[in-house]
């Protein structure tokens, strides 16, 4: 696992910034261990030239919602949501596995978006891991985008996995036994696929200099439409037309500004609506993703 070196000039986002930016925490159910906010939707450089939502842009949508609600005070005591404040004070966490769906209505230019709802909910508590669950409506109530990310915690000097606290595991075992782990197998490379190299810019990294989770899924669509272009894709473009209804994503490693990238995309041969991707970094698999467009 790559060490953790702050960007330099790096500054906490501040709880302050965001409530300036519109967010709001709306309500919180300790019992439920449910929170939910509500901040502002997608802007207009959140489409691409063919009008639909840019995916990375909404995961980073679901991220913003769900960050609020994990590190906004509830009280004059400090203590946050599920006590994520507290958990992470000695761990870091980082991402394993990831599941993002959309739904049609997320693609509707004529839902309203301009203010949006989001429920983050405590999900399944393992060992060392555990996972959160976020649902992003409009206020009135459509569903636009579900997500459940799992998260390792990390050891802040050895870099390995390190057990969650006895207290943090009692507190939320009742409300943790209606979720499951959220578990992805690795895929083998495909036989034919279309390749796409990148270098990992500045800009794809995150406060810890890696890339982000989102910027992985950039370069998988990035690297499909490098493959229609070649003509390794046919039935690509047919498909993006319909829409990305899911995304499952498997993080494996990590990268760094100026890690060069070896991309490999190819259409899955069972399944029509599918895109699979495997990215390399010095031949060692760091990422992997399945795309699913609406049939």
């Amino acid at each position: 696992m790559a060490s953790v070196a702050r960007n330099p000039g790096y500054k906490r986002i501040s709880r302050h910034f965001l409530k300036t930016c519109g967010f709001k925490l709306l309500s919180v159910d300790e019992t439920a261990v449910e929170a939910v906010v509500r901040h502002p939707g997608p802007t207009m450089s959140d489409y691409d030239v063919y009008g639909q939502p840019k995916l990375w842009n909404m995961m980073n949508l679901v991220v913003s919602g769900r960050m609020f609600v994990h590190h906004q005070p509830l009280d004059e005591t400090g203590r946050t949501f599920r006590d994520f404040e507290k958990l992470t004070s000695d761990r870091l966490t980082f991402l394993v596995t990831s599941e993002v769906c959309f739904t049609k209505a997320l693609y509707d230019p004529d839902i309203p978006k301009s203010s949006l709802l989001t429920t983050v909910r405590g999900g399944y508590i393992g060992n060392t891991s555990f996972n959160s669950h976020s649902l992003v409506k409009t206020e009135s109530n459509e569903l636009l985008i579900s997500n459940v990310n799992q998260v390792v915690s990390i050891d802040m000097e050895t870099r390995r996995p390190k057990p969650l606290p006895d207290w943090w595991k009692v507190k939320y075992a009742e409300s943790a036994k209606k979720f499951e782990s959220y578990k992805l197998e690795k895929f083998p490379k495909g036989e034919n696929t279309s390749v796409y190299h990148v270098k990992v810019a500045w800009s794809d990294t995150d406060m810890n200099n890696h890339a982000t989770w989102s910027a992985y899924v950039r370069y998988a669509k990035d690297a499909a439409h490098h493959a229609v272009r070649t003509g390794s894709l046919p039935d690509f473009e047919e498909n993006l037309g319909k829409g990305i209804s899911k995304i499952q994503s498997h993080y494996l490693g990590e990268c760094l500004e100026g890690d060069e990238l070896t991309v490999y995309i190819w259409e899955d041969s069972g399944e029509c609506y599918q895109l699979k991707c495997h990215i390399d970094k010095n031949e060692e698999c760091i990422f992997q993703t399945i795309i699913s467009f609406f049939s």
